[in-house]
This record gives C-alpha cells, structure tokens and sequence, in this order.
C-alpha cells in the first residue's frame, strides 16, 4: 500500500516510462503484464486474467455498484526514432498510440484506490490487450467478469494531441464511429497493350469502380468530401447532424504486371466508417451494389468482403449528464467537442454491457498518433488520473 503523501505525478511519469521501453503486439503481451502485475500485487485487488495477457483487478469496497476504468495494453509494429531515455527497446515496436499512459493512469488509480478504506463504489481496472488489431474489448466484454462484479459504469480514455496539453474533452452521444476493412477483388482478362480489345481492362475497370463509388457517396448528405472545397467536380451535401458523416476511402489499388500488358486483375483495399449501424450498412449496399454494376456493365467477375470492424463510440448520454459537473470542475479544463471524432476505437464494445462514456485527454503537441516521433510531457496524465479520482468522489 502507498501513503496519502505519494506524488501521483511521479508515479504517472514512472509508470509511463516503463511502459513505453517494452511495447508488445496484439495479445503477446509477457512483460507488459509482468510490469502491471509487479504493482497490482502489492494491493488489495483480486485479479481476473483473460484474453492472453489481459487483467481485470477488483478492488471490493463492500458496494453494490462497481465502477469499470478501462486501459488498452498493446502497442504497434512501429520503429521508434525519438532519442529519449526511455525509448523502446524493441525493434520495430513502439506505444505510438498513447497506450503506455493509459496503463500508467488506470494502474495509478489502483494505487489510489488501495489507499481508501472507503468508497462510493467498488472498482473494476480493466487492462485489455488487442485493441490495436480485433477482438480485445469483445471478448472481455463477452468472459462474463462485467455482469460477475456488476459493472454498472465504465469509463475509459485516450490520448489526443489536438487540444490542449492536460484538457479532457468528450460529448455525448456518438463521438466515434463504426469502422471496418474492405477488399475489392476485380477480374479481367489479359491482353497485350497494342491490342487492349483483346483483353478485359481490370485496371480501367477498377478506376471506374472508384470513380462511381465516389460519386454515389458525395450525393449522401454528410458525406465527408474528397477534396477541400472548391477542388474537383463531386457534389458535397451537408448534414444535418454531425452524426450523419460517413466516410468510404480507398487506400491502396494494386493491378497489372507490365506497363504494355492489360491488367487482367485489379485489387483495391479500403475503410469506411459511419456513425450508426443502419448507415453502415447502407454504405456497404451502395459498395456492393455499384461492383455489381460494374461486373454486368464489363462483363467481368468480382468478389467483395468487409470486416465486422467495431461498433460506433457512443456516450451514454444520462451518464454523460450525471458526471457533466465533474468534468466542469477539472483543474485542466474541459472542453465539449461540437462534433464527433472520426478515429475509431474497441472502448465501444463495453458501452453495449454498461453505461459508458469514453473521453480524449491532450497532449498539446500536435503529433498524430501512430507517428514515429510520438511522445508527450507526462505532467498532462495528472489530467486523467484526476478525472478518473473525482469520478470516485
């Protein structure tokens, strides 16, 4: 047990610091948990262990209610090129995502938690693998352990280095979006280039795929715009709410083999997002249904396929009113986004268990997540672990 004295502030930083030398991916999570465990043993919690390297601490202060305060444990395949002290020690392996204080401030709120004989509520940390890649939050969600210690609220958080250094901000209602992976296969026929009627043009065929794709979308109200305003010919219809954004991008098209051969296969890799299942599910008809389109408009076979990808964030808006003072009164500040974000996240699984409400906390740096160089000044963590501390007031 630590004392009422401890510098939570250092304890944030160290804890971070630690963290962030030994990213691991996915579920292989060995010394991350090694780490987490090394302090969650000194307290009086009983841990639950799921879904590889996962621990769910329950620290019972003999209520009805539990509190959940969720933090994602797994880094990306990334090589780090900040010089610090406590860069990764990994090879192409980095808490480019903030994860490393996300652990730090769950693990220090344990720490406090100990501290107190008594409590509003019992508490629940949940340390979750495989945020990164699939599964991690479902399957926590799906062991049974939130209905076991009756969970009753959950609240997570996540870095953001587009406000400022210490700031906590959220809405109510949707504040992320429902994503998933798609694949587009499209099959011609070769041919040589001199001759081009001889074959069927796969790659001719998948630019057109694209093009009317993205025109469907841009007559969609809400459709996030290709180009900024005043650039290239595609319509742009504003929503009437911010939760009407939908978004299909197609990253990557591979085709062809020779630049004086007919491409006889084109491949496309995408993301769309929306911020409810019925849109979703309307943008994945309009793809499909346009590659029909296309496969009797050529003649040529197709194949489409998307991922289950996570459901939209979305804050439970009576808890969200609930803890609205609490956010208010934050030394650090609180800001309401007056639009949801349209990065996504796994923390949505839990809200479909519980009441939840996920919030961003600032960096001030400016550095997107996922960068090479990503890194923050751990004083902005007092930030979160406050919020986390006046929640269990």
């Amino acid at each position: 047990m630590i004392n009422t004295e401890t510098n939570y502030e250092e304890l944030l930083k160290n804890h971070r610091r630690s963290l962030h030398k030994i990213p691991e991916l996915d579920r292989d999570l060995p010394q991350t948990k090694r780490y987490l465990l090394s302090v969650l043993e000194q307290l009086n919690c009983k841990m639950t262990f799921l879904c590889g390297s996962g621990i769910c601490a329950y620290f019972d202060k003999g209520r009805k209610e539990t509190y959940g305060f969720r933090a994602d444990m797994d880094g990306l395949p990334i090589q780090e090129t900040n010089n610090c002290s406590y860069r990764s020690v990994h090879e192409n392996k980095m808490h480019a995502c903030g994860h490393d204080g996300h652990m730090a401030m769950v693990l220090t709120l344990g720490q406090y938690v100990d501290t107190l004989d008594e409590l509003k509520c019992n508490v629940l940390l949940i340390f979750q693998p495989a945020e990164e890649t699939l599964g991690g939050a479902k399957e926590i969600c799906e062991s049974g352990v939130l209905e076991k210690y009756n969970v009753t609220k959950i609240f997570g958080i996540h870095m953001w280095p587009f406000i400022e250094a210490g700031k906590i901000a959220s809405r109510p209602n949707a504040l992320m979006p429902k994503s998933a992976e798609i694949n587009i296969d499209i099959y011609g026929k070769a041919a040589h280039g001199t001759a081009p009627y001889e074959g069927n043009d796969a790659l001719y065929i998948g630019a057109d795929y694209l093009n009317k794709v993205y025109r469907k979308h841009s007559q969609i109200p809400g459709a996030v715009p290709r180009f900024p305003e005043g650039i290239g010919d595609l319509p742009r219809i504003p929503g009437k709410d911010p939760e009407d954004k939908t978004i299909i991008h197609i990253g990557k098209m591979t085709s062809g083999y020779a630049r004086n051969i007919v491409s006889d296969y084109t491949h496309l890799l995408g993301t769309v997002r929306a911020f409810s299942e019925e849109k979703f599910q309307m943008i994945i008809r309009l793809l499909k249904e346009t590659l029909k389109q296309i496969s009797n408009e050529y003649n040529c076979k197709t194949n489409f396929s998307n991922s289950d990808g996570y459901p939209p964030v979305i804050n439970d808006p009576d808890l969200y009113r609930e803890i609205r003072p609490v956010l208010d009164s934050l030394p650090g500040g609180y800001e309401e986004f007056s639009e949801p974000l349209v990065i996504s996240e796994d923390f949505s699984f839990y809200g479909h268990y519980a009441p939840a409400v996920f919030f961003l906390l600032g960096t001030g740096t400016g550095i997107s997540l996922h960068s090479v160089n990503f890194d923050f000044d751990e004083k902005v963590l007092l930030g979160g672990f406050e919020l986390y501390r006046r929640l269990l007031a």
